[in-house]
């Protein structure tokens, strides 16, 4: 079972649009395993470690080169926010089908005060940011489950290929967080965090 989520912008509001496409579009495609990651790391859930978490940003900037586009550079701000709301989901378990997985019930945190609140891009001229997130269990929890879903899905695919985003910072939570996969077995929850601050 897999549990996916809408992207959210700065500069696009959350759509109805991309939300049925994000959950409308086939979960087949190319293998996401890429030369210079984790092979290991990628297929299998996270375990509380960083190798997990390693290997989906591997995967994604191996997207990016693959079409000529410039490696994201990992940010500790990113990261932070990232980890924080991954964590957060996996503790509160309101991700599933036609939820928003980027607002905090709890909080009304976004993505963007979150990414503002852990220190990303203070006092900018221009900024933004993005966020995907993906949830999966059964087999499905995996970092190249994850890349492959969001490489599938137009929405998500934009943003891990959009040439003016230069930063990221990604988190691979264990557990589920929909609560459809609370009691599944090799579940994962990954958030990832794009930004792009000129100062």
């Amino acid at each position: 079972m897999r549990s996916r989520s809408p992207r959210t912008r700065t500069t696009v509001p959350l759509a109805v649009a991309a939300v049925l496409s994000a959950l409308l579009v086939p979960a087949a495609a190319p293998s996401a395993t890429a030369a210079g990651c984790d092979a290991a790391a990628a297929a299998r859930p996270p375990g509380g470690g960083v190798q997990e978490r390693d290997a989906v940003l591997c995967l994604i900037n191996a997207q990016r080169t693959q079409r000529g586009l410039p490696p994201l550079t990992a940010n500790a701000a990113l990261t932070t926010a990232a980890r924080q709301h991954a964590a957060a989901a996996v503790q509160l378990k309101w991700w599933g089908p036609w939820k928003d997985s980027h607002t905090d019930p709890r909080t009304g945190s976004t993505p963007q005060s979150r990414v503002m609140g852990a220190g990303y891009c203070p006092d900018p001229r221009s900024w933004a940011v993005s966020e995907i997130t993906y949830n999966g269990w059964g087999g499905s929890g995996t970092p190249a489950s994850a890349v492959k879903w969001w490489m599938n899905s137009p929405g998500h695919r934009a943003i891990i290929l959009d040439g003016s985003l230069r930063d990221f910072g990604g988190w691979a939570q264990p557990g589920a967080a929909d609560p459809a996969g609370a009691v599944s077995t090799g579940a994962g929850t990954y958030v990832v965090d794009f930004g792009r601050c000129v100062r």
